[in-house]
C-alpha cells in the first residue's frame, strides 16, 4: 500500500510539471459565446458523425454529437479549467426536445490522488471505475477534441509542442470500460495551409498512439484545432479517427439553443 501511494505520488508530480507553464490562461485569448462545428470520421471519411462544441462561458463547455436530425443525440456539458487548458469534470447525457437533456454518465478527477472515475447511470452499467492519470493536463478521447480546442488558443509557444494524457471511455457490445491510453506528445512540424486556413502543423505520438500517431493542425491566428488524423479510434464502432473543422458560429447562447431544438424539429 505504502508503494502504491508514493507511486500515485510520482506520477501526480509527474503530471503537474507537464502543466507547469504550458497555458497563459489570459481571459483575451478565449471565445466565450463561440460555436465550433466538426464532422468526425475515420480516415477515409467513413462514418461520418457531427461535433458542436459551445464555449458557453469562460469555465463551461458543452459538446452536441449527432449523425442526423430525429435520432439518438448526445449532449455533453463540461468544467473547463483555464488555467490548466482541461475540463475537470465531464457530465455525458442525452439530447431530448426542446433543447433539454437527461444525464446518463459522470467523469470526476481527484487531483491529489491523479485519479479518473467514471460513473454510468443506466440499468446494468456496473459500479464505477477508476483509472490513475499521471499526466496534465488531459483531455478525454470521446469528447472528441472539445476541451483541447479551447485550451489550445492559451500555448504560451506553440512552436515548442506540448504533451497531455488521454483518457478514453470505450463501449463495446460487452459493455464499457475506462482506459488510460497514456501520453500524447505534439511536436510542431510546420506552417501550411489546412482546409482554406493558416495553420500550424504539428505530429501526435508518444506512449497513447504507439506507432499510430499522426497530423494534428491548429489555426495559426486563434489557435483552436482545425483537424486532426490519428491512427487510433475513440469510439468502437470506428477504425482509426479523423477530426475537421467545418465552421464557426459566433451567434452565443441563442444560436446554440437554436442548434439543439433543431434537432428534432419536424420529426415524429
Amino acid at each position: 500500500m505504502r508503494f502504491a501511494l508514493l507511486l500515485v505520488a510520482g506520477l501526480a508530480l509527474f503530471g503537474n510539471a507537464l502543466a507547469d507553464g504550458l497555458y497563459d490562461g489570459d481571459p483575451a485569448r478565449d471565445r466565450p459565446g463561440r460555436i465550433y462545428n466538426y464532422v468526425r470520421t475515420n480516415r477515409d471519411g467513413s462514418e461520418p458523425e457531427y461535433v458542436s462544441v459551445f464555449r458557453r462561458d469562460r469555465t463551461h463547455l458543452e459538446v452536441y454529437k449527432r449523425v442526423r436530425n430525429c435520432t439518438n443525440a448526445a449532449l455533453v456539458t463540461a468544467v473547463f479549467d483555464p488555467d490548466l487548458g482541461m475540463a475537470t469534470e465531464v457530465h455525458g447525457g442525452r439530447l431530448e426536445r426542446d433543447a433539454k437533456r437527461s444525464e446518463f454518465a459522470i467523469l470526476s478527477w481527484d487531483r491529489a490522488a491523479g485519479v479518473v472515475t467514471a460513473t454510468i447511470k443506466v440499468d446494468g452499467a456496473g459500479p464505477p471505475q477508476s483509472v490513475p492519470v499521471p499526466d496534465l493536463p488531459w483531455h478525454v478521447f470521446d469528447f472528441d477534441l472539445a476541451s483541447l480546442t479551447v485550451a489550445t488558443p492559451h500555448l504560451k509557444d506553440p512552436h515548442a509542442g506540448f504533451s497531455f494524457g488521454m483518457p478514453l471511455i470505450f463501449n463495446t457490445d460487452s459493455g464499457w470500460e475506462l482506459k488510460y491510453l497514456g501520453r500524447a506528445d505534439a511536436t510542431f512540424e510546420r506552417e501550411e495551409s489546412y482546409a482554406g486556413h493558416d495553420a500550424l502543423r504539428f505530429t501526435v505520438g508518444g506512449p497513447a498512439f504507439g506507432d499510430k500517431g499522426g497530423p494534428l493542425w491548429l489555426d495559426k491566428r486563434d489557435g483552436h484545432v482545425l483537424g486532426a488524423e490519428w491512427g487510433i479510434p475513440n469510439h468502437a464502432e470506428y477504425r482509426d479517427f479523423k477530426l475537421v473543422l467545418t465552421s464557426i458560429d459566433d451567434g452565443g447562447a441563442a444560436a446554440w439553443d437554436s442548434l439543439l431544438r433543431a434537432h428534432f424539429d419536424g420529426c415524429k
